[in-house]
């Protein structure tokens, strides 16, 4: 038998995050060679390295996860077929954010708004994305007119993503939304008003390419019939990705979405924290003598954690599709919300304490 790794170990060597390894693990794409059925703690296989390695690089070209499960089931042949399918839509995507990006160049000439030469690319997302992105973060954002800080959205650029994430400091809200620049390196960052991202929200389009980027001082969102412009708030973020490397190893839960969504919003009915009690294959809410239990797949130890489920249902409503993945380290621990089949948008729930 070849040598066990850790899941820590594992994923230095795969070049993956520890949270991805235990996601593709819980979709079924990577699972570890054997669980200890005392601890739940997850070991690996030397052999398994490179398979996480094809999986890190598929992701990489933004190659959806069912692709993905056929692309590691097919044969070298199939495989070449995904693979040439799959680039030719990247290809198609760039070309017309390419088209876009010309328009855009054209009317910024044509109005005699000159774009500075030391502003970075601008960066062409998908404009559903974009939607959906802003319709989770939102609700993230702070309310308490003396933090306006907190009231903010962190827009970030970045080669290959446009990063979205906002903190109440209670909860904390990240997406990363794929994209694509035109050239050089896309780079920027800044803090736009969750009021004024939601009145840019209603004026989205459904579908289409939208250009992301800096005009200047302004933070601009551009595209057909569209042409958003905002001045960032000199203000500095808080230290968001430290919360993230913070939530460490943690136990995955995952549940149904709607069925967890509904048990959450039937105990923010009334005041109160609600403990979540999770054993193997069941995960309940408890609120003194009322308990509702759903299934769940789990493989470690039992666990509880208490939570505001008013926040929680915020959290799980905001995932996408059926199942939604709690990743829990601890009674003092943040809670981790992940969309089951899209690892870009990420919750932390602060626990609370029971009454």
């Amino acid at each position: 038998m070849s040598e066990r790794m850790g899941i820590g170990d594992f994923a230095r060597r795969a070049g993956m995050a520890i949270s991805a390894v235990r996601f593709y693990g819980d979709r079924g794409l990577l699972p570890p060679a054997w669980v200890d059925p005392a601890t739940g703690y997850r070991s690996y296989a030397e052999d398994q390295v490179a398979d996480a390695a094809l999986i890190r690089d598929l992701r990489r070209l933004d190659m959806p996860l069912a692709e993905v499960a056929r692309y590691l089931a097919a044969g070298p042949g199939e495989r070449q077929a995904l693979l040439a399918g799959h680039l030719d839509r990247l290809e198609r995507r760039l070309a017309d954010a390419r088209h876009v990006a010309h328009d855009l160049h054209t009317l910024t000439t044509r109005t005699e708004l000159p774009m500075p030469t030391a502003s970075p690319p601008d960066l062409a997302v998908d404009a559903a994305d974009l939607g959906a992105a802003l319709d989770q973060v939102l609700p993230a954002a702070g309310r308490d007119p003396e933090q306006p800080v907190l009231t903010c959205v962190l827009v970030e650029g970045r080669d290959g993503s446009l990063r979205l994430a906002a903190t109440d400091r209670c909860r904390l809200a990240v997406r990363d939304v794929a994209a694509s620049a035109a050239g050089g390196t896309a780079a920027f960052r800044g803090l736009l008003p969750a009021a004024t991202l939601g009145r840019w929200r209603s004026g989205l389009p459904d579908a289409g390419v939208l250009s992301v980027g800096v005009r200047g001082d302004h933070m601009v969102v551009r595209g057909e019939g569209v042409d958003l412009r905002a001045l960032p708030v000199p203000a500095t973020f808080p230290a968001y990705e430290d919360v993230l490397a913070a939530a460490g190893d943690a136990h995955a839960v995952v549940a149904s979405r709607d069925a967890l969504h509904a048990a959450l919003v039937a105990f923010a009915e009334e005041p109160g924290a609600v403990l979540v009690r999770v054993t193997p294959g069941r995960l309940a809410l408890v609120r003194r003598d009322r308990e509702v239990a759903i299934d769940a797949q789990h493989e470690g130890p039992d666990l509880d954690v208490a939570l505001d489920p008013a926040l929680a249902a915020d959290a799980v409503a905001a995932a996408v599709g059926p199942d939604v993945v709690v990743e829990i380290s601890g009674a003092l621990r943040p809670l981790v919300f992940r969309s089951a089949d899209d690892g870009t948008f990420t919750t932390l729930l602060m626990p609370v304490r029971l009454d």
